[in-house]
């Protein structure tokens, strides 16, 4: 395509891994709602395990129209999905690849380059958890060197970007947004959140993947200790994961059962945050998560640990609160700051919501992330009549 006139509606194929309907699977649906369609036109090609077909991902991409393939994982990194992607590219006129994640960004890389098409990787975070997604990891850090643009969430993202190699020219750092009103996530209708919370409950929630780095057992440390001392508190994990069974033993072992609520996975977040009077994110590690976007736009203090992109959102003391990462005693008495100071709580809740609306809006993301879209293919047109 390099060279060719482009006319009509340019064409952008996300490439993403859906494990699961995270903050990146989320993030792709956003962009996709919030992109100008009379001048781009939006695919998804999603990278599925054969062995568990049944994806919320996909289904939602179906519901909301979206056009696109999927690619069927039998390993981690499956290459032999490399031909029918190039195919799949110069059959749909894809003109631009985005990546979101390092088999995506592995794979795509390749596909682009023997496509000839200009590719763009937004970087969600990094999550280590063990040695073999160290390597791969690693061979993402390289590969993303190769990239025409890389687009970090958070500035803390960018500065590891550079130290493993990746020119800080060809990055542009874009923190996710949110649209004003209504969630970016998928909708559902009746449900039994309402018998998380009594009157007079005060209701703390994480809400994000039951995984090791979200550290959801220091949550309910704090949990086990709070509850000790204020017996109107509530606790409730929201999500999905492979630590679910192992949390909700380790619920019991604390004495917390009748206090700590697991929903499993929740579609209509809206309700979620009308229920919540607080937010914690206990992460070890995070890119910018929409949780902590979403929560404050509906007025719900965030407690958080200063960890990824946080902080670059949260202003301590002013917007909500940070603490230590791993830190069980620091992160029980911010909590119990906001618990017992009406004022301070109140005045977090307010300055939080104006800080959504003046600084994270949808609209805005996606008019520069289009913006990049439009520099990358000017500055190769210009490279190829050059």
């Amino acid at each position: 395509m390099t060279g060719e006139p482009l006319t009509g509606p340019i064409t952008v194929l996300h490439l993403i891994a859906p494990a699961h309907f995270g903050g990146a699977e989320r993030v792709v649906l956003s962009l996709a709602d919030a992109i100008d369609r009379s001048r781009f036109n939006v695919l998804i090609g999603s990278f599925v395990n054969a062995r568990f077909p049944d994806n919320e991902f996909l289904g939602q991409v179906r519901e909301k129209g979206i056009s696109g393939t999927v690619f069927w994982l039998r390993r981690t990194l499956d290459i032999e999905n490399i031909p029918r992607l190039v195919r799949f590219i110069r059959s749909e006129g894809v003109a631009i690849v985005h990546t979101h994640g390092y088999r995506s960004d592995i794979v795509g890389l390749i596909a682009a380059r023997l496509s000839s098409r200009p590719v763009i990787a937004t970087i969600h975070g990094f999550v280590p958890i063990d040695s073999r997604l160290r390597v791969y990891e690693q061979c993402d850090r390289f590969a993303l060197r190769f990239f025409d643009l890389v687009l970090p969430v958070s500035d803390q993202i960018e500065r590891g970007l550079c130290a493993s190699g990746v020119r800080r020219e060809r990055m542009t750092t874009i923190r996710n947004a949110i649209a004003p009103g209504g969630g970016d996530g998928p909708k559902r209708s009746a449900s039994p959140l309402p018998l998380l919370k009594r009157d007079g409950d005060f209701l703390i929630g994480v809400v994000g993947r039951l995984s090791p780095e979200k550290n959801i057992p220091g949550f309910l440390e704090a949990a086990r200790d709070l509850s000790a001392r204020y017996g109107h508190l509530r606790f409730v994990v929201v999500g999905e994961g492979p630590e679910r069974e192992a949390l909700k033993g380790l619920t019991t072992r604390l004495g917390l059962d009748g206090k700590v609520r697991f929903t499993g996975f929740v579609e209509e977040m809206e309700e979620v945050y009308s229920l919540l009077d607080m937010l914690v994110i206990s992460s070890s590690t995070e890119g910018v998560p929409l949780t902590v976007l979403e929560a404050m736009r509906h007025g719900v203090p965030v407690v958080s640990t200063g960890v990824g992109g946080i902080p670059e959102v949260i202003e301590d003391g002013v917007d909500g609160l940070i603490v230590e990462s791993g830190d069980t005693g620091a992160l029980c008495r911010a909590v119990e700051t906001l618990v017992v100071d009406g004022n301070r709580y109140m005045a977090i809740s307010r300055n939080a919501q104006k800080k959504v609306l003046r600084d994270f809006d949808r609209s805005s993301w996606a008019r520069r992330i289009e913006r990049c879209y439009l520099s990358m293919l000017n500055k190769r047109e210009e490279s190829s009549n050059g």
